[in-house]
């Protein structure tokens, strides 16, 4: 078993070789995977629901082949949440609910800026959502098109977990441990498995709430039903449509003259106006959602099983943008879409989101099987209203459609387990599988009017006279026919597990991989190691030591934006331009840009499981997590001679550029730290008493040398600068707390809960360390009451955040009055916010 090596090599002519090697690898060494019909039986894997408590669950992720085990049983850190405790939210989604009970999961309601804040990225244990593995019913669930190019996942296409419907949820289980050994890429920092039900009747559900201030109305209703089909089979079908209106917390009054001083310094000739703006685009976006989903098993006969689930979503979220001045180079104010006094653009994301999968299980001899095919595909179209592109002057229109990026990805598996009677205490398991994925990613052009340069310039008389507007809509230029491409890559992979009882206290597992990609990414083998002992029935400690591969992710190399930013210095209103380049064109070239490599990672962990008393349970588990070459974004390299090279290279109208880079090494360490306990209060129904608490500290190991490029263009311009830095280390908090107590009686039910959210910095500007804010830790109390009127119908009222608590209002204020709060609070920066829930079951 190779624990602690990998190898990466081209496979430009290595395939037939790969294919022995792996066939050899798979009799004598033996790789892993995890399929949701191997792991158990349908009964076991369906029985979470009757335990009395999630730590009880019979678990799947992580564990495979024949030996079931619960949450406290588990050789790895694991956290289960069960389809009641998702519902017992308030803020409607399921990465909402995630973060609610997870300690280790922190979702910000902005992550970053402009499309971030539509298409959401948790972190886990630290790490970017990218290092995480998200999985359905034990099947790879596919990634965002749109990728994060700011904030705190600068880099990563999530897998997005809103588009599946909480109603179809059973139970979802998060694996706080590495595990690409066990299931492949990206599976760095966990995984989380989605676990669908199978169950016949259903319930609808309404939800309402809205902001303590009267912001962001939310509504969202959903309905699931499970039938009967044929003999034992379950059809499981869910809808969920849902509402979130936009929030606003920007300064008030921030332009009370909308005539400033012109780029040169000199007073606007025009006479200035009273009135006052306020930038509309500090908060939530506006979203509009409609999720549809469906889960099947039908047994054939006895030996034989049909299955298959698929999730449909469409979503449209907008997005007000940063005011534009009516004096500003890029504002045209006259002509039948001119802006007189200035505008607010509205940046919008269309999205279409599905998966599909269908397999058959069964028995043959002594082996379990399972054949499965799973497509996925997401794509998105971005587009911007009450805009402008200056360059056409006043022929300029007003809504402009600037393009859009596809993500698919379709993999087959092929599994197998069976139990091997070897004389030890338990029959070993085995698993074994092979597996094919096909990713491809698209960036597609936008129409001509959103990229072009209409070749405007301002007449004499006019205050900005022989001054020449920048080409493309603004708050993002259209994609355009140059930068469209399309890439794709094939992965094969064989994996093999065995899970060991050498005795009836102490259990092993060895798990491996090997994998090898197309696309000159190479191939690669990964191991795993985890062992439990149990000293006693109540306490044992537990281990892993495991290493990891990530590729990057295709729309690393090709994805490519433009935004528009903006300054206020000596009185003096500038914008400026910069662009995301792909990694492979000239113009990132030119900039010190090399080819994308993969992540190397390295983990380790050891814990222990206690239970001091009956129904209380304890785990506490350290970890460390060392990254190598980890994909990040550049800093925003911006200069007179970044422009000069960029236009060199046919960029026009870009102050400055930005590209994917393997520039750092990373380390995270820290702890777990989980406890349960369920009291009996007799007559008066019952407490679950449960507090979780992470630690987490990432460093910067090792920064790769600047570009010899970048060093020789003087100005001090630095690849990773103190902004990006800050994004890896510094910008979520070390630690979470969550405390709660969830008191059941007769028809009623409590639930209180307490987050405390340690201090984390924001860098503003990585030029200026005076703009650096530090915000303190803040407690976040959440409240829910509901009544059970008879079986059927339950009310359900509630508030998070009850006391109203916002970050420290220490942030530095942009030139558009947004920035008071920062842009990463792990609770946001909306205040309290209540709600309203009626669900019927049928």
């Amino acid at each position: 078993m190779i624990l602690n090596s990998q190898s990466t090599k081209s496979n430009t002519s290595s395939r037939p070789t790969f294919r022995l090697s792996l066939l050899t690898l798979l009799i004598t060494t033996g790789l892993s995977h995890q399929s949701y019909a191997d792991s158990a039986n349908l009964e076991s894997v369906q029985s979470t629901s009757d335990a009395s408590s999630p730590v009880d669950s019979v678990i799947v992720t992580g564990n495979r082949g024949t030996t079931q085990r619960t949450v406290t049983k588990s050789l790895s850190p694991i956290d289960v949440i069960t389809g009641k405790q998702l519902e017992a939210v308030g803020k409607v989604g399921l990465l909402e609910a995630i973060a609610n009970y997870v300690p280790s999961f922190n979702l910000p309601d902005l992550s970053g800026g402009d499309k971030e804040a539509i298409v959401r990225t948790p972190t886990l244990r630290g790490l970017s959502a990218g290092q995480i593995l998200v999985l359905v019913n034990g099947k790879r669930r596919h990634t965002s098109a749109v990728l994060g190019i700011t904030g705190l996942n600068s880099g990563t296409a999530p897998a997005d977990l809103d588009y599946i419907p909480t109603s179809l949820i059973e139970r979802v289980e998060i694996l706080r441990d590495g595990a690409a050994a066990q299931y492949g890429s990206d599976a760095i920092a966990g995984v989380i498995n989605i676990i669908l039900k199978q169950k016949t009747g259903g319930t609808a559900t309404t939800t309402v709430g809205q902001d303590f201030d009267g912001q962001r109305d939310t509504v969202q209703q959903a309905i699931n039903y499970g039938f009967e089909v044929g003999q034992g089979g379950i059809l499981q079908l869910a809808l969920e449509a849902r509402y979130q209106d936009n929030t606003n917390q920007a300064s008030p009054n921030t332009y009370k003259n909308l005539y400033f001083p012109l780029a040169n310094g000199s007073p606007d000739p025009r006479e200035p106006k009273t009135h006052q703006v306020t930038y509309l685009g500090y908060g939530l976006p506006q979203i509009k959602s409609t999720n549809l989903a469906y889960n099947f098993n039908l047994p054939i006969n006895d030996q034989l099983n049909l299955y298959s689930f698929s999730t449909l979503g469409f979503r449209q979220g907008e997005l007000t943008m940063n005011y534009r001045v009516p004096n500003g180079r890029n504002t045209i104010t006259e002509g039948p879409h001119g802006y007189p006094d200035g505008y607010s653009p509205v940046w919008r994301i269309e999205e279409r989101d599905f998966q599909t999968a269908i397999g058959l299980k069964g028995q043959w001899a002594d082996w379990n099987w399972d054949l499965s095919s799973t497509l996925g595909e997401s794509h998105a179209d971005q587009s911007t209203r009450d805009n402008q592109n200056a360059s056409f002057g006043p022929a300029t229109q007003n809504e402009f459609d600037a393009g859009g990026w596809v993500s698919r990805q379709w993999v087959n598996n092929f599994d197998l387990s069976r139990a091997l009677d070897w004389g030890l205490a338990k029959p070993t398991s085995l698993s074994i599988g092979l597996e094919h994925r096909y990713d491809s990613y698209e960036t597609v052009a936008g129409e001509y009017a959103s990229y072009a340069d209409g070749g405007y310039i301002y007449p004499k008389g006019s205050p900005l006279a022989g001054q020449k507007p920048d080409a493309g809509s603004q708050v993002t230029a259209g994609i355009t026919p140059t930068d469209a491409a399309k890439i794709s890559r094939n992965n094969y992979a064989g994996y093999l597990e065995l899970g060991l009882q050498p005795t009836s206290a102490w259990s092993i597992n060895l798990a491996g991989r090997a994998e090898e990609y197309t696309r000159n990414v190479g191939s690669t083998v990964s191991g795993k190691l985890s062992t439990r002992y149990e000293f006693t029935p109540s306490f044992a400690l537990r281990g892993t030591l495991s290493n990891g591969f990530r590729a990057p992710q295709l729309a690393n190399e090709i994805y490519t934006t433009r935004s528009t930013a903006f300054t206020f210095i000596n009185g003096v209103y500038q914008s400026y331009n910069y662009g995301v380049l792909p990694v492979n064109s000239a113009a990132a070239k030119a900039l010190g840009a090399t080819p994308l490599k993969p992540e190397h990672s390295n983990n380790y962990s050891l814990g222990l499981t206690w239970n001091p008393i009956r129904k209380l349970n304890i785990s506490l588990d350290a970890f460390q997590i060392d990254i190598k070459d980890r994909i990040s974004l550049s800093g925003t390299l911006r200069g007179t001679e970044v422009r000069q090279i960029l236009e060199k290279q046919g960029v026009l109208a870009a102050d400055g550029g930005q590209y994917f880079t393997n520039a750092v090494d990373t380390q995270t360490r820290g702890i777990d730290l989980v406890t349960d306990y369920k009291q009996d209060l007799g007559t008066w129904g019952s407490v679950n008493w449960t507090a979780a608490y992470n630690y987490g500290k990432t460093e910067i190991t090792n920064v790769k040398d600047n570009p010899a490029v970048l060093s020789n263009l003087g100005g001090g311009y630095q690849l990773i600068d103190r902004q990006a830095r800050n994004l890896l280390t510094t910008a979520i908090p070390a630690s979470k707390l969550i405390l709660s107590a969830d008191w059941a009686y007769q028809d009623w039910s409590f639930l209180l809960r307490l987050t405390r959210y340690d201090k984390y910095t924001f860098v503003y500007d990585p030029a200026d360390p005076k703009k650096d804010s530090t915000f303190g830790a803040k407690w976040i109390s959440d409240l829910e009451g509901s009544y059970r009127f008879n079986p059927k119908l339950t009310l359900a009222l509630g508030a998070k955040n009850i006391f109203n608590i916002f970050p420290d209002k220490n942030g530095f204020i942009s030139a558009s009055g947004f920035g008071q709060y920062g842009l990463y609070s792990p609770f946001g920066f909306n205040g309290g916010f209540y709600y309203g829930r009626l669900s019927y079951k049928f």
